[in-house]
């Protein structure tokens, strides 16, 4: 596939994508290390950047089909720039507390909601139909690589600068984004007036074909499920890494590199599977692979080096199988909806999927405190298999190929 356009969007996404891996572990370790959160402060801190997931995307949703993509994708990208930088700026000022952390991550949040919902609707426009996967492979690739390169370069970063200076990497990457969106050529079309509804009624709308749908369903409530039960572990992760285990942030961050590795690798080998093999076993198997391996991260306690060695091969199985699993899943989704309800139909699933992320990253702290930060990994492991099960009994493990 050789589009200029998609190239330019795909260069400034990657940038973006470690950007943002740079923050995922610099924001909280900024939280942890700078602060001294107790559980319950940091799994609010991680509450505030998903909860603008549970309100906002239905009603963003229905904004997004009725604009052009691409103006609101530079607005976020630029708010995220500013917002991003105010964390070391407030640090060197001294000015730095809690709720700053709280109101930026929960703005950022509002910004990724908006950027989110507008790059799955406008890839498509960008390429053709039967390009779709390979498309979203090459997103899902870079996605993968930046967990690769990422946290090892926000490792090295917070070690030299530490983890409020090592956030300007993430402010700076928003600015290449806009940059390579800037340069795109393509004229995206303005959706015609006429057909347009109240907008409450395109909300219902979107609601109702993307819960009407059996797969688009099921994939929704499993994302939910997973996310739910991610939220509590990798709050959980970061604590028990850094208190329990005494991992520095660059052996943390070396861990998620490597273990992401197996991301990178999922990606690239989507394409090829669907070709090849069931695609309702493809999604149903590889999202076992990533999410039943978790239960091993508090098993294992002593010697020090096998307990990195089991978080290495935990997150290698994991990320190899969801690279896989979101390509698929993702490509999947946009094959079955019409293109002008693409936006509501990506912000309803995100209203259940990353509202159960904001659940889950509120009561991950009053858990951690009530039972120790290693019980709650293994009850997050715990929940991780018993989710499982639904997607077996789903008309998905059924379905052959890509529907047309």
């Amino acid at each position: 596939m050789e589009n200029g356009d998609f190239l330019k969007f795909w260069l400034g996404e990657t940038v973006s994508l470690f950007g943002s891996q740079v923050t995922l572990i610099a924001l909280p370790l900024t939280a942890i290390l700078v602060l001294q959160v107790t559980p319950e402060q940091l799994g609010l801190l991680r509450t505030f950047e998903w909860l603008p997931y549970i309100p906002l995307p239905l009603i963003l949703g229905v904004w997004v089909d009725r604009r052009r993509r691409r103006p609101l994708m530079i607005l976020a990208n630029l708010l995220r720039t500013c917002l991003i930088g105010l964390v070391p700026l407030l640090a060197v000022m001294h000015l730095l507390h809690i709720l700053s952390l709280y109101t930026i991550a929960f703005c950022v949040g509002i910004c990724t909601v908006l950027f989110d919902l507008c790059w799955q609707s406008f890839a498509p426009l960008l390429v053709r139909k039967e390009h779709l996967v390979e498309a979203n492979s090459k997103v899902a690739a870079s996605a993968a690589a930046a967990e690769v390169g990422g946290p090892g370069i926000a490792g090295v970063l917070i070690q030299l600068l530490s983890a409020p200076i090592a956030l300007l990497a993430d402010s700076l990457s928003y600015l290449v984004s806009i940059l390579a969106l800037l340069l795109i050529t393509n004229q995206e079309p303005l959706p015609e007036k006429e057909q347009r509804q109240p907008w409450y009624k395109e909300i219902v709308e979107g609601v109702s074909f993307a819960f009407h749908n059996p797969y688009i369903r099921t994939l929704s409530w499993q994302a939910a499920a997973w996310n739910f039960f991610f939220a509590i572990l990798d709050t959980m992760f970061l604590l028990y890494a850094v208190r329990d285990l005494a991992f520095s942030p660059g052996l943390l961050g070396l861990i998620y590199a490597i273990g992401s590795i197996g991301g990178l690798l999922g990606s690239a080998l989507a394409a090829v599977l669907m070709k090849h093999f069931h695609l309702g076993r493809v999604i149903c198997y590889t999202f076992t692979l990533g999410s039943a391996p978790f239960i091993f991260l508090a098993l294992f306690i002593a010697p020090h080096l096998l307990v990195i060695a089991v978080c290495l091969a935990v997150f290698f199985l994991v990320h190899i199988a969801l690279g896989i699993y979101t390509v698929v899943s993702i490509s999947l989704r946009q094959a079955l909806t019409p293109h002008n309800m693409l936006g509501r139909v990506s912000a309803s699933l995100r209203v259940v999927t990353y509202g159960a992320t904001a659940l889950g990253a509120l009561i991950s702290g009053f858990i951690g405190v009530l039972v120790g930060l290693r019980l709650s990994l293994f009850i997050a492991g715990c929940g991780f298999i018993i989710a499982l099960l639904p997607i077996f009994f789903s008309p998905i493990i059924r379905l052959r190929a890509m529907p047309q």
